[in-house]
Formats: structure tokens, C-alpha cells, sequence
């Protein structure tokens, strides 16, 4: 974070600034509302350069970057006319009028709140995206430390493991760029880099894959923002891992490029995680950041404002309405107490309102009347009755309603499966086969366990006895999930721990081991997506498919 250090000069300067950002606005509207009035453009420019001069004085950098792209993009409108570029200009005046009130309040310039509206001014004029590090320093010749241990790996092996190895990569970095489950997605390719690190051992490639896993820790461990630019930059990792698959021996003596590893280093500094490779990277970096990515977002947030789903506040406030309802009419139904019928009408009513605000007019209609016949029931209406099933049977159907809504904005998922049964409430369905998933993932952590007790206890098959069982229970669950790809794979598992761990007189190899957890890991991730709600995929279970074909097990073909 950079310092002020004439905290006074601003104070005394914020009403000219404030005066000078106001004036350009007026003369950008005047343009806009007449673009033969050029002359308003080169007082726009002229303010914007004097507004640079003050930045500089009180030392605000990204303020100063800031002004000097809005007098350049106000001079280059002179010349070629852009709606996006005045629109962006007028972003940025609003923006920038922010920034300074911000500073002035906080007493804290973080120049990162200004990347995107600096971006927005270049994107607009078709140049160059400055990095999210643009402000931020690091030595970036420091080598790594600790040094990557030597790989047990031939060379000659590594450019086919490097390739499914990437592939896994690549199904994680699809869903991080589609916005499918990061946090899953993440991992998986954090995974990914791991084992592409043990495998290259000491090379010119480690600093970037020692790097490159801290960046991808910290974010999962921080819950960063994904924002473009960071897509942008886990998308550059890609292009390097790409060097393994098809560079050869000169790919592994290559350096990645500094300006990427300066980004990575920046990425590392925001985390607030002190232990493992992000602890490592701070420490071989001298990486001291008092400001976190939380706090950067939280800080970005006040600036820009926030935003949420509409959609999704009028699912859940009907959920809690329905649910407040249901509650009501159970203890009715049981006699515990006395139930006031006109408050359960008014609630149908504004049930019945709100599903005539998302177009549910039919079902708006039948709330509705059962509203009005309800607010004439008395403290002792028969709850045995036609009417109050009846009434039962309305909730139901409006709780269906949404659930269907929240659907409506989730990506397509293979546990979500539609119900001709309007009897069934889909929230209860749900909820079972979210309890199928997790038993199925408690069975696949129980399994990992085992093999990694057969792995510490010099592999001792005795730790393996009771896998059988457990991938049967796995087997089944995924069975009624109708997962049936997912199932596949830990049959393929399930064959080679038996063939291969438990009967086989040889020792399986490391690698091996390995192979076989990415496959593990990969049906564990994408049921996690599922439990979620946040859909991963299939990408993920072709990684595990691949790995499985790799140890001599493919997966059959599902019909």
C-alpha cells in the first residue's frame, strides 16, 4: 500500500479537484448531446491533464495513470467519435470522483481500486490491458526456496504424463473460466500443478509451477474474486504447462516470462494464508501485503456498489414464507396451540402476489382464492378436513415453484432431475439425494484413506479388506444418483485395487499410486460440484477416465 504523504495538500485540493472533475463532466455531456462541439473535448483533455498535475503533487500514481488516460482518451475522440469510449469516459469521471472521496475517508490510496476503471478507458480505445501488479514491486530474481527435489520420473515418461496431466489442468480451468464451481475447479488444477512439479523435479519450469501452486492455494484457501484478469493469467499457466507436453528437454531449461510471475507474485501477497507453498513463496519473495483480497473487494465494493440476484431473493424469501406457513399448519394439524388463520391468508396472499410478479399467474390465481377462504376458517377448523389438505396440497405446490426458480438459474446438473409428480416436494427429493451424495463421498474419502495406510505401512494389503464393501456402497449409491459415468470410473478403481493391490505378489509403483488418486479425486470433485450445487462437469470424470486407461483399467463405455 502506498503511503500519503501530504495528506493536508489533498484536503486542501479537494475542492478544486472536485470543481475540475465536475466541469469536465458538464463539458463531456455538452459533447455528447452535440458532437460538433469540439471544443468541449479539448477543455475535457485540459482539465483531465491539470487533474494529473495534482495527483502527481499528492502523490496518488493510480489516480495520475487514471487522469492521463481520460485526457488521451478525450483528445483520440476528437479525432474518431465512440460511443464506448464516452460512455467509458463518463465511467471513469465517476469512478475517479469516488476514489477521491475514498481516500480522503480512509486515508489509504490502494492503487488496485483503480485497475478496472483504467482498463475500461483502454478497452475502450482498443489498447493493452495494464496487470492487476501494475502498482505492486517484487525482486523477481530470487530462485526458488526451497529447491524442488529431484523427480523419480524418466525424462523420457514425462511429456505423456505432462499431457493428461494437463488435460486435468484444463477441465479445472474450463470451469473456472465458465464460472462452474471455482473453488472445485481450482482444486483441480492445483492438483494438477502439483504433480507436474514432482514430475519436472529441478528446472528452469520449477520456479513458475512452484509459483503457480501457491497462486492457485491461496486463491481456493482466500476465496478470491475470479475476476478476467486473473482468468487471463490462469490461462497463461496453461500455455507454459503446454511447454512440457511438446518442448522437450529446452521447454524444462526455460524461464516463464517475469511479467506472468510478477502477476503471481502480487496474487500470492493478497492471500492471507501463512502456512505450506504460500508461506514459502512470501518468505523467498519478501512478500509483506497489509491488505488482503477481502479487504481489496470489500474496499471495491463501497466504491462501485454492490449487486445480487433478484431471482434467487424471491426464491428464498418464498422458501421462508412457505416454510414459516408449513411450521404453522403443522402445529395446528397436532392441536398445540390455537392458530390465527387470517395471519396464514395475508401470507398467502403475498405468496400469491409475488408469484404474479415472476408470471405465475395461473398459480397466483389458486393461491389467492385459497387466501380468501382461509381468512373465514376459525381457531378450531378441522384439520382432518378437504379444505385443509387441500391447503397443504397449494404449499406444496408453490414450494415447487421455487425450487423450479432456483433451478432456473443454476447451471444443468445431473442430481437435479425433473419430477412429473407435483405430490413430491422437490426440496425434499433434493435433500435425499444430497444425502446419497455425501455417503458416497464419505466412501470414496474412507477408500483414499485406505490406500494411503497401505502406502505408509509398507503396503500392507490387510489395509485394502474392507474396500470391497466400501465400493459396493459407492456402486449403489451412484447407482440410484443415475450417475452412471461416475460409477465407471470407481469400478475401473474398484478392479484395479483388487487385481492389482490386493492379489498382485509385485509392488505397484508410486506413480501408479498416484495415477490412481487423480482418478479418486476426480469422481470425489465432481460429486463435491454436485453437493454444491455448483456443476463441475463431465469434464472431470474424463480426466478420470483417462487416468484409468493410463494404469491398463479403461472404463467401459456407458450405452
Amino acid at each position: 500500500m502506498v503511503a500519503i504523504t501530504n495528506t493536508t495538500s489533498l484536503t486542501f485540493l479537494k475542492e478544486a479537484i472536485d470543481a475540475t472533475l465536475t466541469e469536465a463532466e458538464n463539458s463531456l455531456e455538452a459533447f455528447s448531446d452535440d458532437p460538433s462541439r469540439q471544443e468541449e473535448l479539448a477543455r475535457c483533455a485540459e482539465d483531465f491533464q491539470q487533474l494529473r498535475g495534482i495527483c502527481q503533487v499528492v502523490e496518488l500514481p493510480a489516480a495520475a495513470l487514471m487522469s492521463e488516460e481520460m485526457s488521451l482518451a478525450a483528445r483520440e475522440l476528437r479525432e474518431k467519435q465512440s460511443d464506448a469510449r464516452v460512455q467509458a469516459l463518463s465511467n471513469a469521471i465517476v469512478l475517479l470522483t469516488r476514489y477521491f472521496d475514498y481516500v480522503q475517508l480512509k486515508n489509504r490510496t490502494l492503487p488496485a481500486l483503480l485497475i478496472g476503471g483504467i482498463n475500461e478507458l483502454r478497452r475502450a480505445g482498443g489498447k493493452a490491458l495494464i496487470q492487476e501488479s501494475h502498482f505492486f514491486s517484487a525482486e523477481l530474481s530470487r530462485p526458488r526456496n526451497p529447491v524442488a527435489p529431484d523427480s523419480d520420473l524418466p525424462r523420457a515418461e514425462l511429456p505423456a504424463l505432462a499431457r493428461r496431466l494437463r488435460h486435468m489442468y484444463q477441465t479445472g480451468l474450463l470451469g473456472v473460466l465458465r464460472d462452474l464451481n471455482p473453488s472445485v475447479s481450482l482444486r483441480l488444477m492445483g492438483r494438477a500443478m502439483v504433480r507436474l512439479d514432482r514430475a519436472a523435479g529441478d528446472c528452469g519450469l520449477s520456479r513458475f509451477l512452484w509459483i503457480g501452486q501457491a497462486v492457485i492455494t491461496a486463491m481456493v484457501a482466500d476465496d478470491m474474486a475470479i475476476t478476467p484478469a486473473r482468468k487471463a493469467l490462469l490461462s497463461q499457466y496453461d500455455r507454459q504447462l503446454k511447454k512440457l507436453v511438446y518442448g522437450g528437454d529446452q521447454a524444462l531449461s526455460e524461464e516463464a516470462p517475469l511479467l506472468m510471475i510478477k502477476e503471481s507474485l502480487y496474487l500470492v501477497s493478497l492471500s492471507s494464508l501463512d502456512t505450506g507453498v504460500v508461506a514459502e513463496v512470501k518468505q523467498a519473495f519478501a512478500l509483506n501485503n497489509d491488505v488482503s483480497d477481502a479487504i481489496l473487494q470489500r474496499e471495491l465494493a463501497l466504491m462501485t456498489g454492490a449487486s445480487g440476484s433478484v431471482i434467487r431473493s424471491v426464491a428464498s424469501a418464498m422458501r421462508d414464507e412457505i416454510s414459516e406457513l408449513k411450521e404453522s399448519l403443522d402445529m395446528a394439524s397436532q392441536g398445540v396451540a390455537d392458530t390465527n388463520y387470517q395471519s396464514v391468508a395475508a401470507s398467502l396472499n403475498r405468496l400469491g402476489s409475488t408469484l404474479a410478479m415472476i408470471g405465475k399467474d395461473d398459480e397466483a390465481g389458486v393461491i389467492k382464492q385459497r387466501a380468501a377462504q382461509v381468512n373465514e376458517w376459525r381457531a378450531d377448523q378441522n384439520v382432518e378436513s378437504e379444505a385443509f389438505h387441500a391447503l397443504v396440497d397449494d404449499l406444496l405446490m408453490v414450494e415447487n415453484v421455487a425450487a423450479n426458480l432456483e433451478r432456473s438459474i443454476a447451471p444443468e446438473d445431473d442430481i437435479h432431475r425433473g419430477s412429473n409428480n407435483s405430490g413430491i416436494s422437490l426440496y425434499q427429493l433434493d435433500d435425499a439425494r444430497m444425502t446419497v451424495v455425501g455417503e458416497c463421498r464419505a466412501g470414496l474419502a474412507l477408500a483414499k484413506r485406505s490406500i494411503s495406510s497401505f502406502m505408509d505401512n509398507n503396503w500392507d494389503a490387510m489395509h485394502l479388506s474392507n474396500l470391497p464393501g466400501t465400493f459396493a456402497s459407492i456402486a449403489g449409491g451412484l447407482m440410484f444418483l443415475e450417475l452412471q459415468r461416475a460409477r465407471g470410473v470407481t469400478e475401473s478403481c474398484h478392479k484395479y485395487i483388487v487385481h492389482q493391490l490386493i492379489e498382485a505378489p509385485t509392488t505397484p509403483t508410486k506413480e501408479n499410486m498416484e495415477t490412481l488418486a487423480d482418478a479418486l479425486t476426480g469422481v470425489d470433485y465432481y460429486l463435491e460440484s454436485m453437493e454444491e450445487q455448483k456443476p463441475i462437469g463431465d469434464g472431470v470424470l474424463e480426466v478420470a477416465e483417462e487416468s484409468m486407461k493410463a494404469l491398463g483399467y479403461p472404463v467401459a463405455k456407458v450405452a
